[in-house]
């Protein structure tokens, strides 16, 4: 495992761990079966297969920190788990990393990198 970084650094090119309320309505995330994680030269690439949509004939590279995303994301989670796991992860001195993670699931839905459960 990864020594602890700081969230202002691996955050900023992309809270707590809240008890699930019973009827509370959690959204999960999880990543679109149509990109493949693989390391290329030593660099972390999504590969597309199947319907990868503007993707398509291209390789995606990601940060450490995306990456970690990434594997977070192989099974349904929501953003809460994922901040929570993150902050074992990194240090966050700047308040910054849920923010980060949040702009992460925004923007991987939109382009069709995450999908919600």
């Amino acid at each position: 495992m990864e020594k602890k970084k700081s969230a202002s650094d691996a955050f900023s090119d992309s809270g707590q761990h809240p008890q699930q309320e019973e009827g509370k309505n959690v959204r999960l995330f999880r990543v679109n079966p149509d990109f493949l994680l693989r390391e290329i030269g030593g660099e972390a690439v999504l590969v597309p297969v199947g319907e990868a949509g503007v993707f398509e004939n291209s390789v995606i590279s990601l940060n450490d920190t995306c990456r970690f995303l990434w594997q977070q994301f192989q099974t349904p989670r929501s953003i809460e788990d994922v901040i929570a796991e993150a902050k074992k992860e990194y240090d966050d001195p700047d308040g910054v990393m849920e923010q980060g993670i949040n702009q992460f699931v925004k923007e991987y839905l939109q382009y069709g990198l995450l999908k919600e459960e």
